[in-house]
C-alpha cells in the first residue's frame, strides 16, 4: 500500500511540474519578440506537395470549396489570383523562390510564397485595415459572393430555360430565358412549361422527358427535352431546345417511310445482312421470289442460314462438289463485300434469277435478286429466231447480201459467200460496200459497172426496185436485183445464168489488140 502511495504521489509532483515548465515556456513565448519579416499568418494557409493539397486551414478549404472540379491548385490561383494579382504568373515562372504578394487594395495584406523542404506553402498575411470590405473573416465569405455573382450572371445569360417549382407545380423561380419564352405563350398554355407535369415526387433520379409548348399565332409546336431533379420539397427544372432533334427525327422517319415504300414496290428482291452477317431488311419482292417465307426471315437468320434454304427450295443452282459448299458461301459473301459478285442462278425449274452483291457501310453488304426468266427467254427466241432467218437465207440458192444507208453489210448467205469467193464464217461482221464492190470487180468482166447499184443503196426515202445484168469472168451471166426493205436498208440478190459456151466466153473476154486500137 506505502509502494502505492508514493507512486501516486511521484505522478502528481512530475505534472506539477510540467504544468509549471509550461506556463514559464507560454510566458517566455509571449514575451519574446517576434519575426517582423516572416509574421504569423493571419489568413488561409495551404501546403502543396507538387500538385497534391497535403494541408489547408479550414478557411482555406473553404475557399476552394465551389471549385471543386478543378485541381486543387489551379482553384487556389483562381480565386487568389483577382485579389493578388501576380500570383499566376509566378507560378507560370516555374521559379521556386520565396516571394511576397500584396494585395491588389490594401498594402497590409500580402501572400507569402515559400518552398519548405521542397514543399509549395501559400499563406496570406497581414493586417486587414478597418474600413476594408474585407476581414480576415470575411475573406472567404467575399469569394463566396463574387463566386455567387457570376453564377446569377450565368443563369441570366444561359440560353436554356431554368425553373424551380414546388411539389403543386407553382412557380417559385426562373431564369432570364424562362421568363422570355413564357411571357410569349397564350395564358391557359403558361402551365404546360410551368412544370406541373414534372412533378414526380418519389422520384430519385433526375427524370428526363419531351414535352411539345404551341406556340400563339402560328400554332407550330416547339418541343424542348426537361430534365426535372428533385430536392426536397422543391424541383429543379431545366429545358433544352429539341426542335432540331425532333425536326431530324421526323425527316429520318419519313425518310425510312419512303424507302419502305419504294422498296416494297420494287420489283427486284432485296436482302441486306448487317457487319453481324444477319439479315437486316428485305422486300416483299424477297419473299415472292425465294418463297422462303416472312417467319423466316423476320428472325433475322444468317447468311449461311438463308443460303441453306436457298438450296434446299432448289433456288439456289446445285453445286457439283457438295464437299466445297461452305466454303462457296465465304466466296460469296467475300464477293459481295467487294462489290464483284454477279451471276446468273439457272434454277431446275427453268427460273433464271441474276444475283448481285453490293457492298454497304460499316461492313454491311446487300444482295439483290432480279428475275430475268423472260429476259433470258426472249433473248433465246431472238437468237432462235436469227439462226432460223440465216438458216433460210443459207437454204436459197440465189446470193442475197443486206446493206444499211450507210452501205454496210450486216447480212448474207451462204450462196452469197460462195459466188463471191468469201469466207462463210464471218458471222455478224460488218463489211463495206466499197470493198464488196472491189471483190466483185474481180470476179466480173472489166465492163461491169456497180456505180447506180451503189447510189441506189446510198439513196434515202421511198425507192422502186431496181435491177440490172452483169458478165462474170468465166462467162456467166449474173442478173442482179435491189429491193428496199424496213429500216431502209436494201437486200440485193445475185441469180446465175447457165455457163456460157466457150466460144461465148472467148468473146466475152478482153482483146489486148482491141483495147490497143481504142487507146
Amino acid at each position: 500500500m506505502s509502494l502505492i502511495l508514493l507512486t501516486i504521489a511521484a505522478m502528481a509532483i512530475a505534472a506539477g511540474l510540467g504544468a509549471t515548465l509550461a506556463t514559464q515556456w507560454r510566458r517566455k513565448s509571449a514575451d519574446a519578440p517576434r519575426d517582423q519579416a516572416h509574421p504569423p499568418p493571419s489568413g488561409p494557409v495551404f501546403l502543396f506537395h507538387g500538385d497534391d493539397l497535403i494541408d489547408t486551414t479550414p478557411d482555406a478549404q473553404q475557399l476552394i470549396a465551389p471549385f471543386s472540379l478543378m485541381p486543387d491548385r489551379d482553384a487556389m490561383i483562381h480565386v487568389l489570383d483577382p485579389q493578388f494579382p501576380g500570383l499566376a504568373a509566378y507560378f507560370e515562372s516555374a521559379a521556386q523562390k520565396p516571394c511576397r504578394i500584396v494585395h491588389r487594395h490594401h498594402e497590409s495584406v500580402w501572400i507569402d510564397v515559400d518552398w519548405p523542404n521542397g514543399q509549395l506553402r501559400v499563406a496570406v498575411g497581414g493586417t486587414w485595415p478597418d474600413d476594408a470590405a474585407s476581414t480576415p473573416g470575411q475573406f472567404a465569405a467575399s469569394q463566396q459572393t463574387a463566386e455567387l455573382a457570376m453564377l446569377r450572371d450565368v443563369l441570366r445569360h444561359a440560353p436554356h430555360l431554368i425553373w424551380r417549382t414546388d411539389v403543386e407545380g407553382k412557380l417559385i423561380w426562373a431564369n432570364q430565358a424562362y421568363l422570355d419564352f413564357w411571357g410569349r405563350l397564350d395564358p391557359d398554355k403558361q402551365n404546360v412549361i410551368a412544370g406541373k407535369t414534372f412533378c414526380t415526387a418519389d422520384a430519385v433520379i433526375p427524370a428526363m422527358r419531351r414535352i411539345a409548348v404551341p406556340m400563339p399565332k402560328t400554332g407550330a409546336e416547339h418541343w424542348f427535352d426537361v430534365v426535372t431533379v428533385c430536392q426536397g420539397t422543391s424541383r429543379l427544372h431545366f429545358a433544352t431546345d429539341a426542335n432540331a432533334t425532333v425536326r431530324a427525327d421526323q425527316e429520318r422517319r419519313n425518310f425510312v417511310q419512303t424507302l419502305g415504300k419504294t422498296f416494297a414496290e420494287l420489283s427486284i428482291g432485296l436482302a441486306i445482312f448487317d457487319k453481324r452477317r444477319q439479315l437486316a431488311t428485305f422486300n416483299p419482292a424477297l419473299l415472292d421470289m425465294t418463297r422462303l417465307g416472312f417467319e423466316f426471315l423476320s428472325t433475322r437468320p444468317t447468311i449461311d442460314t438463308v443460303l441453306d434454304r436457298l438450296r434446299e427450295t432448289r433456288i439456289l443452282p446445285e453445286p457439283k462438289n457438295y464437299a466445297s459448299w461452305r466454303d462457296q458461301f465465304t466466296a460469296v459473301e467475300t464477293a459481295a463485300k467487294n462489290g464483284t459478285y454477279s451471276e446468273v442462278w439457272n434454277l431446275p425449274d427453268g427460273q433464271a434469277f441474276r444475283v448481285t452483291g453490293r457492298p454497304h457501310p460499316d461492313g454491311a453488304f446487300a444482295f439483290l435478286f432480279e428475275d430475268i426468266t423472260a429476259e433470258l427467254s426472249l433473248t433465246r427466241r431472238f437468237r432462235s429466231d436469227i439462226e432460223t432467218g440465216q438458216a433460210v437465207l443459207d437454204a436459197l440458192p440465189d446470193a442475197i447480201a443486206v446493206f444499211t444507208t450507210a452501205g454496210t453489210l450486216v447480212m448474207y448467205n451462204r450462196a452469197y459467200a460462195s459466188l463471191w469467193d468469201m469466207p462463210t464464217d464471218l458471222g455478224l461482221e460488218h463489211r463495206a460496200f466499197a470493198a464488196e464492190m472491189a471483190v466483185w470487180h474481180t470476179c466480173c468482166t472489166a465492163a461491169t459497172d456497180w456505180t447506180d447499184l451503189q447510189h441506189f443503196i446510198h439513196q434515202p426515202g421511198p425507192r422502186t426496185p431496181w435491177s440490172d445484168d452483169a458478165l462474170l469472168a468465166d462467162g456467166r451471166m449474173l442478173r442482179c436485183q435491189a429491193t428496199p426493205i424496213s429500216g431502209g436498208m436494201t437486200m440485193v440478190r445475185f441469180t446465175l445464168a447457165p455457163r456460157n459456151l466457150p466460144v461465148l466466153r472467148k468473146l466475152a473476154q478482153n482483146d489486148p489488140a482491141i483495147r490497143a486500137v481504142k487507146r
